[in-house]
């Protein structure tokens, strides 16, 4: 998504600025057009390179979650934004310490305190959007506790993903990391015994061999076009089309979408619950999905409910929605509560996706040990065999 910034006014008052984000210049003068406002000026503005997303500030859900609850504790203790904003700059880190210090003193010049947050270029959207939402109605503290609970709900979902894969992820490696020290170092000795006592080596055996030998001999060169093929990879993810690419490939996982989902239904429902309209919360929705296909399937929901087609219809023809959340959008539309039910959808699909992720961990684990066990055994067999017939035969005679 790009930002612009405009000149616009209405009839009988003066042009004013303001800023807005959109896919493209047309976009933007259309969303501007469509307020009711007469354009004078459009332009985009260019954004400064951003720090590497782990060393950002404000780039942990838990940081953002903690933050705008402690800021809300303090407003609504009695002290003034920039009073509330230092003291959160004492307690900070360094980065978010020069972060919050120059968004006080933007504040401090007359600006407003979503412009002020919006410059600083290190919030995502959704804070943005409840941010200025709270400050045009005079209830920043209540949309600030909404934010931490929003934050507060995702970051353990994530941390839930997590530490379920976390072992599975180690049984795989350990696994392989296994199966390699068997092929390159316990089965050469092996073969060396055959030789000594002049026996064939099984098929099986010799196969396994012939794979360890050319991993110990042309292994490094092996690893260094895997790491060659590594960084090509992540340099082309880091192009337009790269990044296309990959969002369309995820966007094809059900399970993926399902995540991205869990994410519109929450997000979809704060807005919602903040005062905005249907219009305005289903844009900034579109934002907070990192996802290129799935912000094109919003676009398309955001431009058939503009024009007055009905949500949960549009949302089930969008083939964005599953049929859980799209029955739950239609009751909430009949019963005037679709915040709430979005809400409701949201739980339903993180128990849904939690199950599964601990199903497929279940799955996962005795998977990979039986296969190596498997594969292992049929090795060692195959070579203890022979040794233990060529043995008898040796007794016998």
């Amino acid at each position: 998504m790009k930002e612009f910034i405009y000149k616009a006014y209405e009839e009988g008052s003066s042009p004013a600025e303001g800023f807005i984000t959109a896919e493209s210049r047309e976009e933007a003068a259309e969303k501007i057009f469509g307020r009711g406002l007469h354009l004078v000026h459009l332009e985009e503005v260019k954004e400064e390179k951003k720090a590497l997303l782990w060393g950002a500030p404000f780039s942990s859900r838990r940081t953002l979650s903690l933050f705008a609850e402690e800021w809300a504790s303090l407003l609504e203790a009695g002290l003034t934004l920039t009073e509330s904003l230092s003291l959160l700059e004492d307690q900070a880190n360094q980065k978010e310490r020069k972060v919050l210090k120059k968004i006080g003193k933007t504040i401090s010049t007359g600006r407003g305190v979503w412009e002020s947050f919006r410059r600083a270029r290190c919030f995502p959207p959704f804070f943005l959007s409840l941010l200025q939402v709270g400050e045009l109605s005079g209830t920043l503290p209540e949309e600030l506790r909404r934010i931490s609970v929003y934050y507060e709900k995702e970051d353990l979902f994530l941390q839930k993903i997590k530490s379920a894969l976390a072992y599975p992820t180690f049984v795989v490696l350990f696994a392989l990391f296994v199966f390699l020290i068997i092929l390159t170092f316990i089965l050469p000795s092996f073969a060396l015994l055959f030789e000594a006592l002049s026996l064939p080596l099984p098929p099986v055996a010799e196969a396994a061999l012939s794979l360890g030998l050319f991993l110990k001999e042309k292994g490094f060169l092996l690893l260094l076009f895997l790491l060659c093929f590594l960084l090509f990879s992540l340099l082309f993810l880091r192009t337009k089309k790269g990044k296309g690419k990959r969002d369309e490939i995820l966007y094809r996982s059900k399970f993926y979408r399902r995540l991205l989902l869990i994410r519109f239904c929450f997000t979809l429902s704060a807005l919602l619950e903040s005062g905005r309209t249907m219009s305005e919360s289903l844009s900034a929705t579109r934002e907070v999905l990192d996802n290129r296909s799935a912000r094109r399937a919003m676009k398309e929901i955001q431009e058939k409910v503009t024009r007055g087609g009905d949500f949960s219809k549009v949302l089930k023809e969008s083939g964005f929605s599953l049929p859980i959340v799209t029955h739950l959008a239609r009751v909430g539309m009949e019963s005037g509560e679709l915040p709430r039910f979005l809400r409701h959808a949201g739980k339903i699909l993180t128990r849904d996706a939690e199950r599964k992720i601990n199903r497929f961990r279940a799955i996962l684990e005795p998977a990979v040990l039986l296969t190596v066990g498997i594969l292992t055994a049929v090795i060692v067999f195959s070579v203890m065999l022979p040794v233990f017939t060529a043995a008898g035969s040796h007794i016998g005679g």
